[in-house]
């Protein structure tokens, strides 16, 4: 790994990888649920080491509390979206689709539930799709479900040239040329003019996994 991209992750990662290389180490003098537990940190520290954070197919890490979290402390209407951690990881997992990217792209373009943007809250468009800035509302979708499927398959339509699993909802689906970004940092310029559109969402994710303990 070249030491840029080590560097990148921070000591944080290291004692990370540290402690779930302690605990392999002294697994056999614990029980079967140390075990598993040390061999989830090993593998979580291996993904995140591997520069797999910003790629947008792949698996989640977090868990609902976890994204709930971050809600919370940002504020966030959790008495009326509390539900929204669900179906962004049940979503994200049908398509293959990281559900923490697509949740903290979620965060951004709607300001944390609180839709201070062009996007009004009954549209049940989680990811701006549409809304091409100077008053424009963007797309509409009939419940929070369908709008979260939209915003995941435009990421799908972007990051890979795969079918998608569902049937389609996202209406802007067939003028992405697919495949174009399969990185989030690859987003800048492509779903948003923001040419800081990935660095914000990266900065939430990083927030995120801060709080879920993995930094």
């Amino acid at each position: 790994m070249r030491r840029k991209q080590f560097l990148q992750y921070g000591v944080g990662a290291i004692a990370l990888c540290a402690f779930g290389r302690l605990g392999k180490d002294t697994a056999q003098a614990q029980d079967m649920s140390a075990l598993t537990s040390a061999a989830n940190r090993e593998k979580l520290c291996s993904r995140v080491l591997a520069g797999r954070i910003d790629r947008i197919m792949g698996d989640g890490t977090t868990s609902e509390v976890q994204l709930l979290r971050l809600l919370q402390i940002n504020q966030a209407p959790l008495h009326l979206y509390g539900d929204l951690p669900t179906i962004y990881r049940e979503e994200g997992a049908i398509e293959g689709v990281n559900y923490d990217i697509a949740f903290c792209q979620m965060c951004l373009e709607t300001g944390f539930l609180q839709f201070d943007g062009d996007v009004r809250p009954e549209q049940n468009n989680f990811g701006g799709i549409g809304a091409t800035g100077h008053g424009a509302r963007g797309d509409r979708f009939d419940d929070r479900r369908i709008g979260v499927r939209a915003q995941i398959q435009h990421l799908k339509a972007y990051a890979t040239t795969k079918p998608l699993v569902q049937p389609l909802v996202d209406p802007r689906f067939s003028i992405v040329k697919r495949g174009t970004a399969p990185l989030l940092g690859q987003l800048a310029g492509r779903w948003a003019e923001d040419i800081n559109y990935d660095k914000k969402i990266m900065a939430i994710l990083r927030r995120l996994y801060q709080l879920s303990g993995f930094f």
